[in-house]
């Protein structure tokens, strides 16, 4: 079986549920962390350029709702774990990109990568420190590059995925979809979509994988917690963590470095990676891991 670390992207307005339409509203809009405002997504016909992965979920595995970009069934975490000790396995190919990577793709992640490559900054928070170095490009390059040796094409088993990370085949590999240059998000968004699964490649870690989030879920305000990205409900989803180390706290820990300590970010690119970070700690569920988070973050 199949361990799939994904990514998804709504392609298409959720089936409606009680709560949702107040997120995507009935055009099935996606918020893309620009001061409130909303995107109109354009009907996908996805069509991979590999064959999708091999058969339908085994009789008693938990299926993939679709309600967050970042996700872990319950048994593909117990998976990951069980994993964790073996050798990535090579698919035998040279350098980065595998060859059928469209350039249009390689195009748009090397522009993220080097975006991040140039981030200045001033003193990181200690986990930052512990987790990525210094709040600089370089220290951000050397994560991503020690992690991830090839990208390839997949369709990461579902149609509105946008990357993966596939750890029982080669816990270094990173696939991508074309849906990673189908949509216009911030650059910040998207690089966080890359280093949270650069987090997942890590076996001597069991890969990060997800915790699953309290059922019922709900905000400092009483309401219901959904996903930034879908507007569905996450009560009960494996889309949590309860650990500030994980793929959602480091995720966390670096948005809000670039918010408070990049120096030479602009406004609008502080302002996405502070919007991303709120919304990525509140999938830190433990109460231990989160008060570690935003301690980190006093001055």
């Amino acid at each position: 079986m199949k361990l799939i670390a994904c990514i998804f992207l709504l392609a298409f307005a959720v089936p409606a549920q009680a709560g949702q339409t107040e997120s995507l509203g009935d055009t099935g809009r996606l918020f893309d962390g620009s001061g409130g405002a909303a995107v109109a997504l354009p009907e996908i016909r996805f069509t991979p350029s590999r064959p999708p992965a091999a058969g339908p979920a085994a009789h008693g595995r938990t299926k993939q709702s679709g309600s967050d970009l970042f996700y872990f069934t319950p048994e593909e975490a117990a998976e990951g774990a069980e994993r964790s000790g073996l050798e990535a396995v090579s698919d035998g190919r040279s350098g980065l990109f595998d060859a059928d990577v469209p350039a249009d793709v390689q195009t748009q992640l090397r522009a993220d990568l080097a975006f991040i490559a140039g981030i200045q900054g001033r003193e990181a928070t200690p986990l930052h420190s512990r987790i990525f170095g210094a709040v600089s490009g370089d220290a951000y390059s050397s994560f991503f590059a020690s992690r991830v040796k090839a990208i390839g094409m997949d369709d990461c088993g579902h149609s509105i995925a946008v990357a993966c990370v596939k750890p029982y085949w080669n816990s270094s590999k990173l696939w991508l979809t074309q849906n990673y240059i189908r949509f216009s998000h911030p650059q910040v968004s998207r690089m966080m979509v890359v280093y949270h699964e650069a987090r997942h490649t890590e076996t001597a870690h069991g890969n990060w994988h997800h915790a699953v989030c309290p059922a019922p879920f709900k905000d400092a305000d009483g309401k219901d917690v959904r996903s930034i990205w879908t507007g569905a409900s996450l009560a009960g989803e494996p889309a949590c963590d309860s650990t500030p180390l994980g793929s959602y706290g480091s995720s966390t820990i670096m948005l809000k470095n670039i918010q408070l300590k990049c120096t030479s970010c602009t406004e609008k690119v502080r302002m996405d990676a502070g919007l991303y970070a709120d919304d990525q700690l509140g999938r830190v569920t433990d109460a231990e891991a989160r008060r570690r988070i935003e301690e980190d973050f006093k001055e």
